[in-house]
C-alpha cells in the first residue's frame, strides 16, 4: 500500500489526534493515503523525535484471519529487512482493536505521481530509478522475500535527496515459510497491469516475478504508457498472458536498442528466459548507464573541440 496515493484526506477522522505505540509516544497527525485493506496516516514519534507512517487495518477486516496474519507478518518478518532503498518497518501494534504498522515516513513522490507530472522520464533517470529499486529488491530476495506488488505507487523518490524507496510488502511472499500459504494454488493476488504471467495464473512465484514487474515499470517510465493495457482488468490480465507490448523504441526514439533489449528480457513470459536475479538486472543497467555517460562525455569533448576550432 502506497501512502502517497490518489485520494483526498477526510477532514473528519476518528484516528487523528489519538496516541499509539509504546508508552503512547506516537501521535496520529493526519490521513495521507488509502488502500484496499487499510489507511495510512502521518504520525509523530515524540519519543524518537521523528515522523513515521502508520498503516491501520480497516475495521471490516478485523475478523479476516488471512489478512490479519499477513498484516502481522509484514510488521514482524519484513521489518527485519535493512537496505537504503527499502522503507524500514519499525514494528506493529494494536489500538482500540485495530492493528497498525509503524514504518519509516518518506516525504516525496511515488512514480505514479511523477509520471502524471512528467509523462515520461529521460533514459538516464529511468534507468537510475530502476537500478536503485533493483538494489533494494535484491536485498529482499536475498532474504527469500518476493514483493509481488511492485508498481509505480509502491516506489517513491524522497524529496530531500531523490533516494528511491520501495514500500508496501503487504502481500509479499516469504519463501522460507513453507507452512504459511496465504494465497493458495490457483489464486491470483496482485495488481493486474504489473503482475507476471505466473502470478496471474496463480502458480508459484519467486524473485523472477518481481523482475517482470520492474521491467513493466521501466517500460512505463520511458514511454508514459503501460506495457499491457485494456478497458477492464480481465483484458489487462489476458494481454499480459498473450500479447507482446509495442516496442519501446517505437514510442520513444531516444531509447537505445540495448535499453529496449533490457526491458524485453525482463518481461519475457517464461521466468527462465528473464534475467535470473536482480543483481543481473543491476549489472545490465549499470553497464548501460556507463556507456551512456561515456558517449555523453565524448560528445561534450567533440563540441568543445569544434568550438575551439571555430574561434581560433
Amino acid at each position: 500500500m502506497a501512502y502517497n496515493v490518489r485520494m483526498a484526506p477526510s477532514a473528519n477522522d476518528g484516528l487523528v489526534g489519538i496516541r499509539v505505540g509504546k508508552d503512547d509516544r506516537i501521535v496520529v497527525v493526519r490521513l495521507i493515503g488509502e488502500g484496499g485493506s487499510g489507511s495510512i496516516y502521518l504520525g509523530r514519534d515524540e519519543g524518537r523525535q521523528r515522523d513515521v507512517a502508520l498503516k491501520f487495518l480497516h475495521d471490516t477486516y478485523a475478523s479476516n484471519e488471512t489478512l490479519l496474519t499477513r498484516f502481522m507478518r509484514e510488521g514482524r518478518r519484513f521489518g527485519k529487512l535493512e537496505h537504503p532503498n527499502l522503507v524500514k518497518v519499525y514494528g506493529w501494534g494494536q489500538k482500540g482493536g485495530r492493528l497498525f504498522i509503524v514504518s519509516e515516513y518518506v516525504d516525496g513522490l511515488n512514480l505514479y505521481q511523477l509520471l502524471q507530472m512528467r509523462g515520461s522520464l529521460s533514459m538516464e533517470r529511468a534507468l537510475g530509478i530502476c537500478r536503485d529499486t533493483a538494489a533494494g529488491l535484491a536485498e529482499a530476495h536475498r532474504n527469500d522475500i518476493v514483493h509481488r506488488d511492485l508498481k509505480p505507487e509502491n516506489v517513491m523518490l524522497r524529496n530531500q535527496d531523490n533516494v528511491v524507496k520501495v514500500l508496501d510488502f503487504g502481500i509479499a511472499k516469504d519463501l522460507r515459510d513453507t507452512r504459511l500459504d496465504l494465497t493458495g494454488l490457483g489464486m491470483y493476488i496482485g495488481t493486474p497491469a504489473y503482475s507476471s504471467p505466473e502470478q496471474i495464473r496463480g502458480e508459484g512465484v519467486d524473485h523472477r516475478s518481481d523482475i517482470f514487474s520492474l521491467g513493466v515499470i521501466l517500460y512505463e517510465l520511458l514511454t508514459g504508457r503501460v506495457a499491457f493495457d485494456g478497458r477492464h482488468s480481465t483484458e489487462v490480465l489476458r494481454s499480459t498472458l498473450r500479447d507482446e507490448p509495442r516496442p519501446v523504441t517505437d514510442l520513444n526514439r531516444l531509447v537505445t536498442a540495448p535499453a529496449a533489449h533490457l526491458i524485453e528480457t525482463m518481461i519475457k513470459k517464461k521466468p527462465d528466459r528473464r534475467f535470473q536475479s536482480m543483481l543481473e538486472v543491476m549489472a545490465e543497467i549499470e553497464e548501460l548507464m556507463d556507456v551512456a555517460e561515456s558517449v555523453s562525455e565524448r560528445d561534450e569533448i567533440t563540441v568543445r573541440h569544434s568550438l575551439k576550432e571555430l574561434f581560433e
